[in-house]
């Protein structure tokens, strides 16, 4: 069964209505039919000259997803016995997916909410770049295969959520190692029984760090979203995010799918 609700985390700062997060969720919402939440709050309320009117964002983003055809839900308020973070997973828990940016800069940003939501909110997180601006059109998805249990709960999630037509088993060697007594076919095949076409790439790293290699080949196979598993682990109340993770997060170039 394919999503029907989509949870949206736009920063009044950074929304835009045509392109990044916003753009990429509500093309994604039309795609599937399913109704789109945006959830619109100012980040950086430490700086009264920078502070962006919240709620006015939010009837520019609602506007813009009625445009389209979308059914949308705006939440502009929230109590402060929790954190933005926190208030953004308690939402994202009750839709079937979430989208979000990466922007890094101050005390509190996009990819720290991104970040709280892959491992607090039980669902999976779309992050797309700020520039992104081509539209969800249902095209072929490529999957980061390494042959771990996140990277199984990430294809699980995508042919559930996004029912693709075409799927691109995605290996980048010489970052670790694989041990596996799987062979590609094995993955190939168990796809193809669930009526979906799928293929087998390796593509070696080649000096690139690991968040450029899987997009890099990702958009060489032609597909417009990219799936991983994310990982990570606690030490001592801070949460470790693993190298392929962080990379990607501080370096996207193309929607990716992030999913623990």
């Amino acid at each position: 069964m394919a999503m029907k609700s989509i949870f949206l985390f736009a920063p009044a700062e950074t929304a835009l209505g045509k392109k990044g997060p916003v753009g990429f969720a509500i093309s994604l919402a039309k795609a599937y039919g399913a109704q789109l939440t945006i959830f619109t709050v100012a980040l950086d309320v430490t700086t009264p000259e920078r502070h962006t009117d919240a709620q006015a964002v939010a009837l520019h983003l609602r506007s813009a997803a009625q445009a389209a055809g979308v059914e949308c839900t705006l939440i502009t308020e929230h109590s402060h016995v929790l954190g933005v973070h926190e208030v953004a997973a308690e939402h994202a828990r009750l839709h079937d997916i979430s989208v979000i940016g990466s922007q890094g800069s101050g005390l509190l940003n996009e990819r720290m909410v991104a970040e709280y939501l892959m491992f607090e909110s039980g669902r999976p997180v779309i992050v797309v770049p700020q520039t992104h601006a081509t539209p969800y059109t249902l095209g072929a998805l490529a999957v980061a295969w390494d042959n771990t249990p996140a990277a199984g709960r990430a294809l699980g999630d995508a042919i559930a959520l996004l029912a693709p037509e075409q799927v691109h088993f995605l290996t980048i060697v010489g970052e670790k190692e694989f041990p596996t007594d799987l062979d590609s076919a094995a993955l190939v095949t168990a796809t193809g029984k669930r009526g979906i076409k799928a293929d087998y790439v390796k593509a070696a790293l080649f000096g690139r760090s690991i968040a450029s290699a899987l997009q890099e080949e990702a958009a060489a196979t032609g597909s417009e979203l990219l799936i991983m598993g994310a990982f990570g682990h606690s030490r001592l109340r801070s949460f470790i995010l693993g190298s392929a993770t962080a990379d990607i997060l501080q370096s996207s170039t193309m929607p990716t799918l992030l999913s623990h």
